[in-house]
């Protein structure tokens, strides 16, 4: 215990001293770039909120870097939670690794109640709904791919909690939110090596070579971004609340 008392007042210090030195230093701020991208971010990227022109535009090579991360990490997870329920179902280990309940503490197969149907269909279509509001309008105010597929997961659990038939909708099924992973990665990465076609450079926005506006590309890339999120979450979510075996 004081071992650890110990450690946290290190850790604490230590914050402290760097929090110092970067509120406490002389050097001013550099102010450039920040100017720069105030005035020219929307003329080059087409995206008048500069946070997406950023990473849309100046950073896309970054933003694939993080849906490559956000790949491994669901992959990751999905093969975790496949082998603790398998683990689980040949009592290798306790049943406390899987993710529901056993069949006889419980009187039904499903997770849900008639109140949890009745709320999560009702609320369901509306979050998915703003989650592709936040998606595709994510150029011109705060919001984008990766927070509206967050929000597109969310809208996408609740489908899969307020319907007794779980393959009612299609939007629950596995198969399909695999297929929509996978083609939205796809044409993403497509996107990012078009431009070399055209001989420019990596990921670069190729639309106004066809006399397009340039934040088309824009909303593509947050489209595509948040298919990508929003399935892989969600086939993640649905994964750990679905009793059936990978």
């Amino acid at each position: 215990m004081i071992k650890r008392k110990i450690l946290n007042c290190i850790s604490s210090l230590i914050i402290i001293v760097f929090v110092l030195i970067m509120f406490l230093h002389t050097n001013p701020w550099p102010v450039e770039q920040r100017d720069y991208l105030v005035l020219m971010g929307e003329e080059e990227s087409g995206a008048s909120n500069i946070v997406s022109a950023i990473y849309l535009g100046y950073r896309a090579f970054d933003t694939l870097g993080e849906t490559i991360v956000l790949l491994v990490a669901i992959i990751g997870t999905m093969g975790i939670i496949g082998e603790l329920k398998r683990m689980s179902i040949d009592r290798h280990t306790p049943i406390s690794f899987n993710f529901t309940l056993e069949k006889e503490k419980r009187e039904s197969n499903s997770l849900r109640t008639h109140l949890l149907e009745v709320v999560t269909s009702k609320i369901g279509p509306i979050i998915l709904l703003y989650g592709f509001y936040v998606m595709m309008y994510g150029h011109i105010w705060p919001g984008g791919g990766f927070q509206g597929g967050v929000i597109i997961a969310s809208g996408i659990v609740f489908f899969f909690l307020g319907n007794p038939s779980e393959n009612r909708i299609k939007a629950n099924q596995k198969q399909f939110l695999h297929l929509l992973e996978a083609t939205s990665f796809l044409l993403f990465i497509l996107a990012s090596l078009l431009s070399l076609l055209f001989h420019e450079e990596f990921f670069s926005n190729i639309f106004p070579l066809f006399h397009y506006p340039k934040e088309r590309f824009v909303i593509f890339l947050n489209s595509m971004i948040g298919l990508k999120v929003g399935s892989s979450i969600a086939l993640m979510s649905i994964s750990m609340i679905q009793e059936r075996k990978l």
